[in-house]
């Protein structure tokens, strides 16, 4: 981020040199807290002289048992959420 962009969710998290690949490594506190591992891929941008980078999240697909809604009707769904969110 920019010294012009400081939100409240900006934290330093130490420097990152480039290696002569052009590889550049996120400090290990940083990638756990993301909880990011092998294979994560970024979308990057340039902002100026700044670079950002920005987590591509996998595309989210859709699981069924093969049953429509009105096979499994409008409880099943209803309870679902009550039994995956504690009944929040």
């Amino acid at each position: 981020m920019s010294s012009t962009d400081e939100t409240a969710d900006e934290s330093e998290y130490g420097e990152a040199t480039l290696n002569e690949r052009g590889r550049l490594t996120i400090p290990k506190s940083l990638r756990d807290e993301l909880q990011l591992g092998d294979g994560t891929t970024f979308k990057v941008i340039r902002e100026g002289s700044d670079i950002r980078l920005v987590r591509q999240l996998p595309d989210l697909h859709t699981l069924s048992a093969g049953k429509s809604a009105e096979e499994w009707g409008e409880k099943a769904f209803r309870d679902a959420g009550e039994a995956t969110f504690g009944g929040r």
